[in-house]
């Protein structure tokens, strides 16, 4: 079939992908792996591979697809070599228990005990096979037996089943994003979760780094939950196809490969045994520019996150390979409640909202590759509630109107002022290129309707320190990213008022959201997980707990002697062991 067949089916970016594919650029088995990377199942890929006919570059070494299909590489995979990543955020420690983000670095030394699907189902990783009883209240995962951890630790049922547990019980976002769980227990070699009521959404936190398998004994003797613990930073002891050797923040992280790896039960990983590079080293790169400069030079061989701006540059190079899906991902701006004289009032905060070109800061700052938000949710989670576009629109007149009608009148500065109060306050911001320029775009926004905010640009770990703090210890305002599979996950624990003072960074009470987040907890149809994420996201885009600015494209670009090296849309990070050097 012609590739105009092929546009008017699947878009311009695939059939250019297949004019390159038919031109010899790649083979199928790259083909078929940038289309999974953008978000066709395996059995779409195959369609759209039979419509571009056979290519003569086709031969090579035989392999399998996650479908088990026979495809081709363009050669045999090497061992050895490091490959050598940038990375637009500081590196958080390696611990799921008590770090306050996830790297992909999570993604090397860690496996989880099950995993996202390339079509956005739960499959195995670390558990052989997992059931769920008919009523949804139970949940069984087959751990296979002998299998140990990095440092030769037992890692049976027993072990899983605790570390699982201390997560619930203990971690970051573990007790309020799971309360529906009663807890976990072990059965021979199984984990058995008991629920206290059918839910939707018990597996997806078992999905992510925040669930990773650590070993429980070596997490303890290092100190456990104690901050001077030095687990997650002098050592880690997973079960991935990576060790743990060196966190440096500010700089870089490293692991190297684990040659008694016995393989991941993933489907769709094909290389069963140890890894084919010797290690992986991710750098810390802030500035956005230097990011795609540091690619380009040949510095690095892979990168997550370039500087939009650079972007249609590294498209036009083709030594290089840009990967692009819809990101499950927001920037949103917290609002102090202990700062009752600012943001203390609903009137006040759509005021703020109204000021805010939205489309505008997508246009300018992502240069397209992203989309507005109005709610919570970005507009491509499959559960996005359209009626929130009725809030939040970019009107500077009802901005105005509405400070008016909350009491706040123009000084003779234009600055506004309430009750002998200037509307002026503090704004802290992580030191990353798009992170400033969206904060910088804001504070420019607010000031034209007289409110000024003070940006103080800090390393990632002040300010998630100046985000967390009690009462008006906390920043009146920041700039937050956040980053999750599931949206409704990660912001019930934004919004919910039991999370208060971290990490519900606005300190923000609303029964309405309160309310819905309860509905999510008891929902165990996809119905009823349909009305509950509704209201959540209409009584967020109302009562604005927080200000949604925008969300952005997951953008990825590697070298193209970067083999396998496959980002696709229901994970956040790469996996790596079947990743391997063509030089």
């Amino acid at each position: 079939m012609s590739n105009s067949w092929i546009e008017d089916q699947y878009g311009a970016d695939v059939a250019q992908l297949a004019a390159d594919y038919k031109s010899k650029k790649f083979g199928r088995r790259a083909f078929l792996g940038k289309l999974t990377a953008v978000g066709f199942s395996v059995g779409a890929a195959a369609t759209i591979l039979a419509a571009c006919g056979s290519n003569s570059s086709d031969s090579g070494t035989a392999d399998t697809t996650a479908s088990g299909d026979t495809v081709a590489t363009d050669s045999a995979p090497k061992v050895g070599g490091m490959l050598r990543e940038g990375y637009p955020r500081d590196v958080s420690k390696h611990d799921p228990i008590t770090t306050n983000w996830y790297d992909p670095a999570f993604s090397a030394i860690y496996e989880t005990i099950v995993t996202d699907g390339l079509d956005g189902d739960t499959v195995p990783q670390f558990a052989a096979a997992y059931e769920v009883s008919a009523d949804g209240l139970t949940y069984t995962f087959d751990i296979p037996e002998g299998r140990v951890s990095h440092s030769g630790g037992v890692m049976g049922a027993n072990q899983v089943a605790e570390l699982l547990q201390i997560i619930k019980d203990t971690s970051f976002i573990g007790g309020v994003s799971t309360v529906p769980m009663e807890g976990y227990s072990v059965e021979g070699n199984k984990v058995i979760l008991k629920m206290k009521n059918a839910w939707l959404g018990a597996l997806n936190p078992h999905k992510t780094g925040y669930w990773a398998l650590a070993n429980v004994d070596t997490w303890k003797a290092a100190g456990g939950s104690d901050p001077k613990s030095t687990y997650g930073t002098d050592t880690a002891d997973g079960t991935g196809p990576f060790t743990h050797e060196e966190w440096v923040p500010g700089s870089h992280t490293l692991v190297k490969r684990w040659d008694a790896y016995p393989g991941s039960n993933t489907p769709y990983v094909t290389n069963t045994g140890a890894a084919y590079l010797d290690a992986v080293r991710w750098s810390v790169i802030t500035e956005g520019g230097q990011r795609a400069t540091m690619l380009e030079n040949g510095e690095l061989d892979t990168l997550l996150g370039p500087s939009y701006a650079d972007l249609e540059r590294l498209k036009s190079n083709s030594d290089l390979t840009v990967i692009q899906h819809p990101e499950w991902s927001g920037y949103q701006l917290s609002m102090n409640r202990d700062y009752p004289e600012f943001f203390g009032d609903k009137l006040t905060r759509q005021g703020l909202s109204h000021a805010l070109n939205r489309q505008g800061m997508v246009d300018a700052i992502l240069f397209g590759n992203g989309d507005v938000t109005y709610g919570p949710f970005p507009k491509t989670d499959r559960q996005y509630e359209p009626k929130v576009e009725s809030y939040n629109q970019f009107d500077v007149a009802l901005a105005k109107s509405n400070l008016a009608e909350a009491g706040w009148v123009a000084g003779s500065d234009g600055v506004l002022e309430r009750d002998g109060v200037r509307f002026e306050f503090e704004y802290v911001v992580e030191d990353e290129t798009t992170q400033k320029l969206v904060s910088e775009a804001v504070a420019q926004q607010f000031k034209e309707v007289g409110v000024i905010a003070k940006l103080r640009v800090v390393d990632r770990a002040v300010a998630f320190e100046n985000q967390s703090g009690v009462g008006r210890e906390a920043a009146p305002m920041a700039l937050f990213f956040w980053l999750w599979p599931v949206p409704l996950d990660i912001l019930v624990i934004f919004g919910s008022s039991e999370t208060i003072p971290v990490p519900n960074f606005s300190h923000a009470v609303e029964p309405s959201i309160d309310a819905a987040i309860t509905q999510w907890r008891l929902a165990g149809t996809p119905e009823a997980g349909i009305a509950a994420s509704s209201n959540f996201q209409l009584e967020w885009a109302d009562t604005l707990p927080y200000l949604p600015l925008m969300n952005q494209y997951a953008t990825f670009v590697h070298h193209n002697y970067v083999k396998n090296w496959a980002p696709f849309v229901w994970n956040l990070y790469p996996l790596y062991n079947d990743v391997w050097l063509d030089q």
